[in-house]
């Protein structure tokens, strides 16, 4: 099974640790991240209160830094060392589907990451649909 996800850099780095799945993510080194950036907010940090202000403060300067950088001539590779782990990026993953139901139960379970449990139990709804006779018996979560 292949899947396209777009998530934070964080939790890309953690995907990749599963080393019987292969990986194609989009590179920060040769892709200007111009414009607006995309930043995935952090699931335990909800809109309208202090921790949001801060984070969003956070993020919004870190575009206009590597924006600036950008203008003054600094190429991609170099300008993305101000961006932080929020940053948005598109992940393909592809594994067998034993280690999808690995990683199901790894990545759903109480305890991991809000971001990643989000995520992955959203995919673990859609494998749920597509190959019921795989994934039926994996809880999702809450």
């Amino acid at each position: 099974m292949t899947v396209e996800l777009t998530t934070s850099r964080d939790v890309m780095a953690e995907l990749t640790r599963h080393r019987l799945s292969s990986f194609c993510v989009e590179s920060q080194r040769f892709v200007d991240a111009g414009g607006d950036i995309q930043f995935i907010r952090p699931e335990n940090i909800r809109p309208g209160t202090e921790a949001f202000e801060i984070w969003r403060e956070h993020m919004l300067a870190c575009e206009r830094a590597y924006a600036r950088l950008r203008v003054l001539g600094m190429p991609p590779q170099d300008a993305r060392k101000v961006l932080p782990n929020s940053t948005a990026t598109r992940i393909v993953m592809k594994a067998n589907l034993r280690e999808w139901r690995h990683i199901f139960a790894l990545r759903t379970a109480p305890g991991v990451y809000p971001e990643m449990r989000a995520l992955m139990g959203a995919l673990l709804k859609q494998a749920k649909a597509h190959i019921p006779v795989v994934f039926d018996d994996l809880v999702s979560p809450d």
